[in-house]
Parts: structure tokens; sequence; C-alpha cells
């Protein structure tokens, strides 16, 4: 039986760095390295920052994230491949618009605030732009690298 890896030893691995080497050019001991990836240790924001520029994959940074108290604040942002990212976004932005979302989210905002019977249809347009900053952030995580789909399709299993 095959143990689960956690993201950051997951990510090093499709990467093909050892634990030597992905410590060196993170510039950490390989015994930190060894506890973030058994889950020994939380690795520090900067040092997983430092780990999205060395695998070449800002996804981790988010998975990274939505393992921190402030999760709840976060989209939840699923793995799409470029070609279903780009069409779900191109998709929402003309579903807004073709509903005029932004001249009623204008109209809503213009005397700077929402009274309570505008309240419903904020929320509503809300829900709509946070699908949209969704599809935009898979878009962005999804499409930087060419080799992207490979790294995400081995991730998708875990998560």
């Amino acid at each position: 039986m095959e143990v689960s890896k956690n993201i950051y030893q997951a990510v090093r691995e499709m990467r093909g760095l050892t634990q030597e080497a992905a410590a060196e050019l993170i510039g950490v001991h390989v015994d930190s390295l060894r506890a973030y990836e058994n889950d020994r240790r939380r690795p520090a924001d900067d040092i997983v920052s430092i780990m999205v520029k060395v695998y070449e994959y800002p996804y981790l940074g988010y998975q990274h994230l939505m393992t921190s108290p402030l999760r709840d604040l976060l989209p939840e942002v699923m793995p799409y491949s470029i070609e279903q990212a780009a069409m779900r976004l191109v998709r929402l932005m003309a579903k807004f618009d073709r509903e005029s979302q932004d001249d009623k989210l204008l109209e809503i905002a213009e005397d700077g605030l929402v009274s309570a019977d505008e309240i419903t249809q904020y929320e509503d347009i809300m829900e709509d732009l946070d699908e949209i900053i969704e599809a935009a952030l898979a878009l962005d995580f999804f499409a930087k690298k060419t080799d992207c789909a490979d790294t995400q399709s081995g991730l998708k299993k875990r998560f």
C-alpha cells in the first residue's frame, strides 16, 4: 500500500528533484525539507514562496495557503486544463456581461451603500464575481507552464 505524499513532496518529485537538490535550491537544510514533506513541520510562507519559484508551480502556494487558518478567505480553485479554464472564464464573463451585472453593480454602488432592498441582488452579483475570480485563478495557476498538465494530473489524485 502506497503512503500518501503531501503537496510539497508530490511537487518536488514531479519536478524530478531529490530532497538534497531541492533543499539546496530552496536554501534550507535537507532535514527541514524532510520535516515539511513528512508533515512534522509546516514550512514558513517565505520558504513556500521559494518552493513555488524553484518548482515552477504556483498552485503549491495556493495549496499551502489552503492549509492555513486563513483558508476560509480564499476561493476554492479547481485544477483545470488550460482549455477548460479559458473556456470557463470566457463563458462566465460573457454571462456576467449578458446579464448586465456590471451595470447593476454600478447602480447599487453609486450611492456608497448597499440598501436592504439591494442586498439580494448584490449577493447574486458577488457570487458571479467569485466564480469569475476562481476561473481566472485556475487559468493563472495552470496555464503558466506547458508541463503543468503532467504535474496537475498527479496532484488531482491526491487532492
